[in-house]
C-alpha cells in the first residue's frame, strides 16, 4: 500500500487550515493541539516548512505560524518535499540489484509522473 506519513499529513492538515485563512491568516501550535495535532510533532514539522520558505513564523501575542504566498501558489509537492524530502516510491540507487534490474527505468517513470501530477495540485486544491 502507498500511504503519505503521518508527518505529510500532519503538514498537509496544517497548511490546509491556513489555507482556509488566507495568506494573512495565523495558526498557533496550541490551536493545531487543541484539533489533535501532537503539539512537539507540530512544531518540528512547522520548522521544516519555514525553512523551505513556505510558512513564516512570529512569536507573541497574535504571533504563530502563516503562509508565505496564495494558497494557489504553493504546489503540494514543495509541501511534501519540505517536510518529507524528495518524493520517490522507491529508491534505486544503492540497491544491490540495481544492476541489470528491469524495473529501474519504469520507477524512474513512475516518479517523474508521480512528481508532475503533485505539481499540478496545490493548498487551494486541498480545501476545494
Amino acid at each position: 500500500m502507498f500511504t503519505l506519513t503521518k508527518k505529510a499529513d500532519y503538514g498537509l492538515s496544517m497548511l490546509s487550515v491556513l489555507a482556509l485563512r488566507g495568506r494573512k491568516g495565523r495558526v498557533s501550535l496550541k490551536e493545531l493541539s487543541e484539533m489533535g495535532m501532537p503539539r512537539a510533532f507540530m512544531s518540528k514539522i512547522a520548522a521544516s516548512l519555514v525553512e523551505a520558505g513556505i510558512l513564516n513564523s512570529r512569536e507573541g501575542k497574535g504571533g504563530g505560524y502563516g503562509l508565505n504566498y496564495e494558497p494557489k501558489e504553493i504546489q503540494v509537492r514543495e509541501v511534501l518535499e519540505a517536510v518529507e524530502g524528495e518524493v520517490e516510491p522507491v529508491v534505486c540507487d544503492g540497491c544491490p540489484m540495481e544492476e541489470g534490474c528491469g524495473q529501474v527505468g519504469f520507477m524512474e517513470r513512475l516518479t517523474e509522473d508521480i512528481n508532475k501530477l503533485l505539481e499540478k495540485y496545490t493548498l487551494e486544491d486541498l480545501v476545494k
